[in-house]
């Protein structure tokens, strides 16, 4: 949880790099007190392994807008709630106009007082009112991005989750094909762990060899199961935070349940020997004809096309609890937001809008094998990678965390109780307890609080392409 005294003691800088081409040029921090050319807007954008496809983005922006100047620089990560580079520009006032963000940072950042609001430049540059230019991207990324009646930042890019398989060894298997069939709907956990117990091979040792699926491996999170079982996890009537609640419980019980059935030790040593820490990405259980299913999300095409181009692969639904649940997924992502301190130009804006709409999303999704958030650019057959299109499909039934001024400390109490659960460490229900005692105190600072109008409910915009 980043805090105010963490606010006014963080420490450490971006660095800056330079990008060629258009009017894209390297970034230097201006000193202190020296106004900004208006016409120059200073970008935290995406990080060096993707600095070549945003370029792209900023080359097109350029073209249209010859005057303004981008200066890009590249910063340490902000996920996982890591705000200490934008706080020190802040307080140095070096900071930047526009900020690459984690969208579920955006409320906690906001209540910290990090990030602009961007309403009134909404009703200044596009002439209507906020609610009305937001409807332009999915719900549940604007919901992320909103604070306290305002928001605070334009949806860039967002994800879903699916399970990968490998068809080989399901043939291998004799695994009946219609299982497998997203067409079918998702498969029940009852299905899943017969697939398990079938599967699996152990040694005389009981080493495993091969292993169907690990519930906490990768995009597999406890969270995730929280949100298969339809867990809250804020009641708005009260005001209190529902980490403790009966429903939470049964999936922390669930899920201790699934970890002695699969005998961590055991399964983490199989990690470490197929997938040992810092291993070559090349290098995983899954490529490597090891492991059946392997829940994460679109962004693994582009890895299997780099790593494992002759893998025969299919991407299925998550399992669900039981028969006849509808099936589901769940979405994180990012966002271009402004922190304290932007210029708020016309130009800035411009970037901003125009990056985060349907012309620079179009240039970015692809390359990024991520999914767009604006809806237009959702509707394009051409706005995304076509090998994806099953994961821009899950948006009709996708989820999201809520956005709560919490989001990055329920983030943390659920990793905490999740680790803790694998590692048998206590028990499911002094863990509940203690993730509702470290989250739902910092809740209290904020309430009343009520989440987005229509918050987990479909996009009734959404309109979905076929390639």
């Amino acid at each position: 949880m980043i805090d105010r005294r963490t606010l006014l003691r963080a420490l450490g800088a971006g660095v800056s790099v330079t990008i060629a081409g258009g009017s894209i040029i390297g970034c230097t921090n201006r000193p202190v007190g020296e106004d900004r050319d208006p016409n120059t807007v200073q970008l935290w954008g995406l990080g060096a392994a993707d600095a070549e496809k945003e370029a792209q983005v900023l080359e097109a922006f350029s073209e249209q807008n010859p005057e303004v100047k981008v200066e890009v620089s590249q910063v340490p990560s902000n996920g996982e709630g890591d705000a200490s580079s934008v706080i020190t520009a802040i307080r140095g006032r070096t900071g930047p106009d526009l900020y690459w963000l984690d969208r579920f940072n955006a409320p906690q950042f906001a209540s910290l007082g990090l990030l602009e609001p961007i309403d009134g430049l909404i009703e200044e540059y596009e002439g209507v009112g906020p609610e009305e230019f937001m409807a332009g991207w999915i719900g549940f990324a604007t919901d992320e991005l909103h604070y306290d009646g305002q928001y605070y930042g334009l949806p860039t890019s967002t994800d879903t989750r699916g399970m990968y398989v490998n068809m080989d060894l399901a043939t291998e298997a004799g695994i009946d094909p219609a299982l497998l069939d997203p067409r079918n709907g998702p498969m029940t956990y009852d299905q899943l762990w017969e697939i398990n117990d079938s599967f699996n091979v152990q040694d005389d040792n009981g080493t495993y060899e091969r292993v169907t699926w690990i519930p906490w491996d990768d995009q597999a999170k406890l969270i995730m199961w929280a949100m298969a079982a339809d867990v809250r996890f804020y009641d708005e009537s009260t005001g209190h935070m529902l980490l403790d609640s009966p429903e939470m419980l049964a999936v922390a019980s669930m899920y201790a349940d699934w970890i002695e059935r699969l005998d961590f030790p055991r399964m983490d040593a199989f990690k470490a020997t197929y997938q040992p820490p810092n291993a070559p990405p090349a290098q995983t259980s899954f490529f490597s004809d090891r492991q059946l299913f392997q829940i994460t999300n679109p962004g693994a095409v582009r890895s299997l096309a780099d790593y494992k181009p002759d893998m025969n692969y299919a991407v299925t639904h998550l399992p669900v609890p039981a028969e006849n649940d509808e099936p589901f997924s769940w979405s994180g992502g990012f966002a271009l937001a402004m922190p304290k301190g932007s210029s708020l130009s016309r130009p800035a804006w411009e970037l901003m809008t125009f990056y985060a709409g349907y012309e620079g999303q179009k240039i970015l999704m692809p390359p990024l094998t991520g999914i767009p958030t604006n809806l237009e650019t959702i509707a394009d057959p051409e706005g995304w990678d076509p090998r994806i299109e099953f994961f821009v499909e899950l948006l009709d039934v996708t989820r999201s965390r809520p956005p709560l001024p919490v989001g990055t400390k329920l983030w943390d109490a659920m990793e905490t109780m999740q680790g803790s659960l694998t590692q048998a460490s206590d028990t499911p229900e002094n863990l509940v307890k203690e993730a509702q005692q470290y989250v739902d105190p910092t809740m209290q600072q904020f309430v009343p609080f009520s989440l987005p109008e229509g918050f987990g409910e479909p996009d009734p915009n959404l309109k979905l392409p076929q390639h």
